[in-house]
């Protein structure tokens, strides 16, 4: 159920007219302490207590439609004494019909007051509904008590209720039941698992999932796992919960956890008072504690009254209302009279304009900064999406036999670590059926790439190279059916391209006659490098079509991407590896140059964050890096 609108008259307790219509999902009510917010709450919930139910209403629509059939039955019959009096001569006779017309017409005059009372029902329009309901129930959801109940020392029966009622919709019971309700479910899960537990499958089942689902929520809140000490007393932060030094922010959060982990079902379509919720909480904080209650109360509605101004640019500016001196209004598409209601004049708004504009600024200062410094060697595990991009495309390229693989630049051998990761959540094995060599030039990181082979195929030995020499002294030239580039072009000089990939070229040089290269890059690396003298270029899919002279015609050039395009596997035959030539390089690099151009200028004109700062600070590289390598092959 939801608010959709408000139209309460003005009154003597200083509330100006409350009038509020097209509410949606989540109401924000914005203004600076004193300004009326918690009045005006109030005001509306205690209008909307008093909103007519269901059964009131119906009965007020019967008991209206029976008024009007005895109104027009009493109007009829004095009507009709009215006419017998005119005729009549008999005074006995004119005396009783006096009396009917006066019993008549204290009855009308009843009835009209019953008419008049359903009509009251009826027209009463200060709150109005997505529905009407068998009742309105509207829940203060913000936990105000800091001191939570320490449970360990009170007896089980009196723990068990304690966690009870916690259960029950609201933030009343939260001080004394959160800890005795973590206790019982962990309780509940520890005899369930326990090595000589009798418990039935269904109820162990059950205890496991609860725990499990306390803890994930435990987790997503305060960052920290629910322990268990030696004397069975479930502990926080390593300590038992009643010594756990919680901050007040902690508390509340906690609170929130359990109100949601107990109540969720119940709040699906209920409406929520949310007054101040930022208090003793990082607006981060509030803001993701927020965003979960939300999922929860998926069918009713959150009413929000606050002065912080992070919670208000979380949401879209058409929810805020804003309150100054007991008056309400919608701030819509003007939300400077909010800023100005929290923060003051122009002067403190265009502060904190600038304030903002930090993060931006700060992130392409930090990229710059980042591209003087030597390119790091990244670990990932078998969640890395890359990784899961060359598994998928390798799976696509193994035929009935085995498929030898070459990573050059193999770096600490993050790429063979992820596959075997990931074939250990899939039934499909991809390192039995891939023959993998790994080549890198510099010995760096020699150790932790051979520990990778070596829990992929229980040694290292013939599979790990620094010197290209000793690689083609274990195997032939075209021997292998797969080279992966796995963000490593772009660290390579310009100057190399052709020693790599033409005829007479390195990796050219390894691929069989039918091989192909796997090219896989971050086209958005997050963070900069000076992988040499000039920097670094990361080529996307037209620069890398105008570098091997790729048209529409070579079909066997493909690529798949990842999230918006941001992560991209190139698969180059080596027939096009060869086209690779200077005209073709200059060509490559100058597209290159055209798309960080028109890049850096579309991102001038977004909204200044830190991600668009990262984002502008790659692009200014990437146009200053490719002019410094044409400025080389052209002599310009």
């Amino acid at each position: 159920m939801r608010i959709t609108k408000v139209e309460i008259p003005k009154s003597a307790d200083g509330i100006d007219q409350i009038k509020m219509d097209k509410l949606g999902k989540v109401v924000l009510i914005a203004g600076k302490n004193g300004s009326g917010k918690t009045r005006i709450l109030n005001k509306i919930f205690g209008a909307f207590n008093t909103k007519p139910v269901k059964q009131v209403i119906d009965n007020a629509k019967t008991h209206l439609e029976q008024g009007m059939n005895q109104l027009a039955d009493r109007d009829r019959a004095i009507t009709n004494f009215t006419e017998i009096l005119s005729k009549e001569k008999d005074n006995v006779r004119i005396e009783a019909i006096n009396k009917a017309i006066s019993d008549e017409i204290r009855s009308r005059e009843m009835t009209l007051k019953v008419i008049a009372q359903c009509e009251t029902v009826l027209g009463w329009k200060q709150i109005e509904t997505s529905e009407i309901g068998d009742s309105y129930v509207a829940v203060r959801f913000v936990p105000k008590i800091l001191k939570l109940h320490d449970c360990s020392a009170l007896p089980r029966k009196e723990i068990t209720s304690y966690a009870a009622s916690i259960n029950s919709v609201g933030v009343e019971s939260l001080p004394q039941g959160s800890f005795a309700k973590i206790q019982v479910i962990q309780d509940r899960w520890f005899s369930s698992t326990h090595q000589n537990s009798q418990v039935p499958e269904k109820e162990k089942l059950k205890a496991i999932e609860d725990y499990e689902k306390l803890t994930k929520i435990v987790g997503v809140f305060l960052g920290t796992s629910i322990g268990r000490n030696i004397d069975d007393e479930p502990t926080l932060f390593g300590l038992p919960m009643g010594q756990s030094n919680l901050s007040d922010g902690q508390r509340i959060l906690l609170q929130f956890c359990l109100a949601i982990y107990s109540q969720e079902t119940a709040l699906k379509d209920l409406i929520l008072i949310l007054d101040e919720p930022e208090n003793h909480l990082h607006p981060s904080v509030i803001i993701e504690t927020i965003e979960r209650i939300q999922q929860c109360v998926f069918e009713g509605q959150i009413w929000i009254a606050t002065h912080s101004v992070p919670l208000l640019a979380h949401f879209d500016p058409s929810l805020i209302w804003y309150v100054e001196d007991g008056k309400i209004e919608h701030a819509g598409k003007i939300p400077e009279k909010v800023l100005q209601s929290l923060l003051g004049d122009e002067n403190e708004i265009a502060r904190l304009q600038d304030f903002i504009s930090l993060p931006a600024q700060f992130a392409t200062s930090r990229y710059a900064f980042e591209c003087l410094l030597d390119p790091g060697v990244v670990m990932t595990d078998g969640k890395d999406p890359q990784s899961s991009q060359v598994r998928t495309d390798l799976l696509n390229l193994v035929s009935a036999g085995k498929l030898r693989v070459l990573e050059f630049g193999a770096g600490k051998g993050r790429l063979i670590s992820n596959i075997v990761d990931l074939d250990e959540a899939n039934h499909e094995k991809l390192v039995e059926k891939i023959d993998y060599v790994a080549y890198d030039k510099y010995p760096t990181d020699k150790e932790y790439c051979e520990n990778a082979l070596s829990k992929a195929y229980g040694n290292s030995e013939r599979r790990y190279f620094n010197d290209m020499g000793q690689l083609l002294s274990v195997y032939d030239k075209e021997s292998f059916d797969v080279v992966v580039m796995c963000n490593v072009l772009h660290e390579i000089d310009p100057k190399d391209w052709l020693k790599l990939f033409r005829a007479d070229g390195m990796i050219s040089n390894l691929l069989s006659e039918n091989g192909v290269l796997l090219l896989v890059e971050d086209h958005q690396i997050p963070v900069g490098e000076k992988a040499y003298q000039k920097g670094f270029l990361v080529l996307d899919t037209p620069q890398l079509k105008e570098l091997f002279k790729i048209t529409e015609r070579d079909i066997d050039f493909s690529f798949s991407q990842k999230k918006e395009g941001r992560l991209k596997a190139h698969r180059i035959p080596k027939r096009l590896l060869m086209q690779v030539d200077e005209k073709s390089r200059l060509a490559a690099i100058k597209s290159l140059s055209n798309t960080a151009r028109e890049k850096i200028i579309e991102i001038r004109e977004m909204k200044k964050n830190y991600q668009n700062g990262k984002l502008h600070g790659f692009w200014t590289q990437q146009f200053a890096n490719a002019q410094l390598n044409i400025a080389e092959f052209t002599g310009e």
